[in-house]
């Protein structure tokens, strides 16, 4: 059965989606789970991170209804990723006889959506398995889809030290310069100590490089900027402490047990990050310095943090429990049950 992905992704509503889609393609296809994937996506930035992996991509045209009921001829497994599913465009799409259609919703409230299968994670307060009408739908932290590379590392356990000397600072991919939390953390974690390393990590969308390495030549202290690096779990895994935004990130920090302490990106797709790290921090996840927090107490917040051994130990432990690292697992077991492998 071909498989199509449609997800979008650039410097305003981050690459996560991408990312995500991504993770499962490369696992499908290593599996011969799926041997004809093909992607669907709007905008550029999202298209090039698809081509760089070397899968066929195709730009979303105005009408997708019609684009694709024509490549589902035959048949076709339709997987979509996208912050808000619009159900009405869901449901044109499944009137089509061909297509089976898993949608991947990020938004924090349960709707009805017509898939076949719905998979939300940031749905904190229901069950995790039920069915409305003919969709089933699977729901919180134990479904998160993560890459392979943060979902081998769940087991592993974090080890806690008793001085804390390095600090992760991660925006995602909506970080913007005007509300920019990277600039935030530069002008916070300023002559913070010498024997303290920042680490900051810039997505490969950022539009505000510049001006980032403007503020590290200038600043007091060990800064570190690093642009999608290909070591980026590394990185992630040995910080003592992180500063992140509450998107994916919060949850691949989580699998990785590293202490974090989350900030709510402001901006028309990210509403959602609010309700992320409520739920997170209710369950001793992380700390939630929302959205509007100062310079002042975001350095505040970081020495104490750094200084509470206990603290950290706590929220490492209770990041690990909250977001297992499965989710990749259960998502291709889904997946799985669609699909009729080859001979």
């Amino acid at each position: 059965m071909k498989t199509i992905f449609r997800a979008d992704g650039n410097s305003e509503i981050g690459l996560g989606h991408i990312i995500r889609c991504l993770a499962l393609a490369d696992e499908l296809g290593d599996r011969n789970v799926c041997p004809e994937i093909l992607f669907i996506t709007k905008y550029q930035e999202g298209q090039e991170l698809i081509e760089l992996k070397e899968y066929k991509v195709l730009r979303a045209q105005n009408d997708e209804l019609s684009q694709i009921t024509q490549l589902s001829y035959g048949g076709v497994l339709l997987i979509t990723d996208f912050l808000d599913t619009d159900n009405d465009f869901i449901s044109r799409i499944k009137d089509s006889p061909d297509i089976t259609l898993i949608s991947i919703d990020n938004n924090t409230e349960l709707k009805r959506i017509d898939a076949d299968v719905v998979v939300n994670a940031n749905v904190f307060d229901e069950e995790e398995t039920k069915v409305i009408g003919s969709t089933k739908y699977y729901l919180g932290p134990k479904y998160m889809i993560l890459r392979k590379e943060f979902s081998s590392r769940r087991t592993q356990p974090k080890e806690i030290g008793d001085q804390a000397r390095k600090i992760l600072v991660m925006s995602g991919g909506a970080d913007s310069s005007r509300d920019s939390l990277l600039i935030k953390s530069i002008n916070a974690l300023n002559g913070i100590g010498e024997e303290i390393q920042i680490n900051l990590i810039c997505g490969p969308a950022c539009p505000f490089i510049g001006k980032l390495r403007e503020l590290i030549s200038e600043a007091e202290g060990e800064f570190k900027l690093f642009l999608n690096p290909p070591n980026l779990i590394e990185i992630m895994n040995n910080a003592d402490i992180a500063i992140s935004a509450a998107g994916i990130t919060l949850y691949e920090l989580a699998t990785l047990g590293v202490p974090s302490m989350a900030v709510p990106q402001r901006g028309p797709n990210t509403n959602h990050q609010e309700d992320i790290a409520i739920s997170f921090e209710a369950h001793g996840a992380c700390i939630n310095l929302g959205r509007n927090v100062s310079a002042d107490l975001l350095r505040q917040k970081s020495v104490m943090l750094m200084g509470d051994r206990l603290q950290r130990k706590e929220l490492s432990e209770n990041a690990k429990a909250f977001v297992d690292g499965g989710g990749l697992e259960r998502m291709l077991q889904v997946i799985e049950s669609f699909v009729k492998k080859p001979n």
